[in-house]
């Protein structure tokens, strides 16, 4: 039973992990970026512009792993149903993501620095900042729902014979 509780405690870990990381990108990176652009987005310019995708090209997928391991090690007890509702979310916020967010930010960083504000840019970025928002809710109630499921007995469903010892 132990394998149900860990598995599922490494992926709150790397759950957290993430969602915290994106909470920070929000209140501190994403709100510099979209204050002033394209001002503002000297922040990506010179030899230690900020760039935080090796974290985003692996703290994601190590998550998307976890994920299914605890699904695996808890498929036969009272958590499934939650688990499977927190990956729903997980990956509606990674589809978003992949398919808004990210492509945005990267159209929006391809304009590059100028010393100017340009109000029809910083509009853009605000839209983009609010779905950003969004996202991160989605995950945090993803989240949440994790920690129930943690909070929840790994009691095997009525009907199912264990897998595990």
């Amino acid at each position: 039973r132990k394998l149900h509780d860990l598995s599922l405690i490494a992926l709150i870990v790397s759950y957290f992990l993430q969602f915290g990381a994106q909470l920070f990108a929000i209140a501190i990176i994403v709100r510099t970026v979209i204050a002033a652009p394209p001002r503002s987005f000297r922040l990506f310019e010179g030899p230690y512009a900020y760039d935080s995708s090796a974290f985003w090209n692996i703290v994601p997928v190590l998550t998307l792993v976890l994920f299914v391991a605890a699904l695996i090690a808890n498929w036969k007890t009272q958590r499934r149903h939650l688990l499977l509702g927190a990956f729903a979310l997980f990956v509606i916020v990674g589809a978003v993501a992949g398919f808004y967010l990210e492509p945005t930010f990267a159209a929006l960083r391809a304009i590059g620095y100028s010393d100017r504000v340009d109000p029809e840019l910083q509009r853009r970025a605000a839209t983009w900042y609010t779905y950003d928002i969004g996202a991160w809710v989605l995950g945090l109630v993803g989240g949440v729902v994790l920690l129930v499921a943690l909070a929840r007995p790994a009691a095997h469903r009525p009907g199912t014979k264990s897998m595990l010892p």
